[in-house]
C-alpha cells in the first residue's frame, strides 16, 4: 500500500485593507449628512494618559435597510469603510496519507468589514503538489460530494461536518445582528467537499459589516496509483469588496 505526508502550510495570509473617503450615511439628490448622532449625548475625550468614546442614551444601534435606503446607527461607528482579512493558522498537516482512510485538518481565519455592500473570498491556489522528484498534483474534488475512500481527491468546505467529525459553521461576532459573513454555495454543506481554484468560498448575506469568523475543513485521499512523496500547497485565500 501506497502512502504519501502532505502538509498543507496556509500562507491564508494574504492581508487585505481598503479605505476609502467617507460615504454619508443618509443623502438624497438635495442633501446629504455624514456621521449623525440621535440621542442625549456622546463625546471623544483624550489626553495624555487616556482616550474614550462616550455614548448616552443612544436610540437605536445596528444596521437598518430597504430597497431604497440603508444606515447604520449608533455613536460610536467609523466613518470609513474598510475590509480586513486575517489568518489565525500557519500550518496544516494532514499526516502520512493511504487509500484506506481520509485524511483531515482545519484551519481558521477571519474577515471583518465595515459599510460596504458586501465581500467575497476566494481560493486561489491549486492543490497541493510533489516538492521533490516526480511532479504530480492530487487531484481537485471538482464536484461536491461526500469524500471517497481510495481516489485521489483534494476538498474543502466551511461548515461543521459529522463525517469526518471535524470543522465549525461560520461564527458572527458577536451575534448575527453585527456580523453577515456566511459559506458560499458549494463548500457550505456539511460532511460534502469540493475544491476549485479560484472559486468564492465565503461571502456576505447583504451588506458586508462586522467581523466573521471562519474554519476551512480540509480532506484529502489518495489512490494505489498515486505517487509516493512529500506534497505541500501554499493555500492563498483573497478578500475583494464590492460595493
Amino acid at each position: 500500500m501506497k502512502s504519501l505526508r502532505l502538509s498543507a502550510q496556509l500562507l491564508i495570509g494574504v492581508f487585505f485593507l481598503f479605505s476609502a473617503t467617507a460615504y454619508a450615511q443618509y443623502s438624497s439628490s438635495n442633501y446629504q449628512s455624514n456621521e449623525v448622532f440621535f440621542g442625549t449625548g456622546g463625546d471623544f475625550t483624550s489626553s495624555t494618559n487616556y482616550q474614550a468614546q462616550s455614548s448616552i442614551g443612544a436610540l437605536g444601534v445596528g444596521n437598518f435597510s430597504s430597497t431604497n435606503f440603508q444606515t447604520y446607527a449608533g455613536f460610536l461607528t467609523p466613518n470609513e469603510p474598510f475590509l480586513e482579512l486575517s489568518i489565525n493558522t500557519s500550518l496544516v498537516d494532514l499526516g502520512t496519507l493511504d487509500a484506506s482512510i481520509t485524511k483531515t485538518g482545519t484551519a481558521n481565519f477571519h474577515v471583518r468589514a465595515y459599510i460596504d455592500s458586501g465581500y467575497t473570498v476566494q481560493s486561489v491556489s491549486q492543490p497541493p503538489s510533489m516538492t521533490s522528484g516526480a511532479s504530480h498534483t492530487l487531484a481537485a474534488k471538482t464536484t461536491l460530494g461526500t469524500p471517497s475512500v481510495g481516489t485521489e481527491e483534494f476538498g474543502i468546505n466551511l461548515v461543521d461536518n459529522a463525517s469526518p467529525n471535524i470543522g465549525a459553521d461560520p461564527s458572527p461576532q458577536p451575534s448575527s445582528s453585527f456580523a453577515t459573513g456566511q459559506a458560499a454555495p458549494g463548500y457550505n454543506t456539511a460532511d460534502n467537499f469540493k475544491y476549485n481554484a479560484g472559486d468564492v468560498i465565503a461571502q456576505t448575506s447583504g451588506s458586508g459589516w462586522g467581523q466573521t469568523d471562519y474554519t476551512i475543513s480540509y480532506i484529502a485521499n489518495i489512490s494505489l496509483l498515486t505517487p509516493a512523496g512529500s506534497y505541500s500547497v501554499i493555500h492563498d485565500l483573497v478578500a475583494v469588496a464590492t460595493y
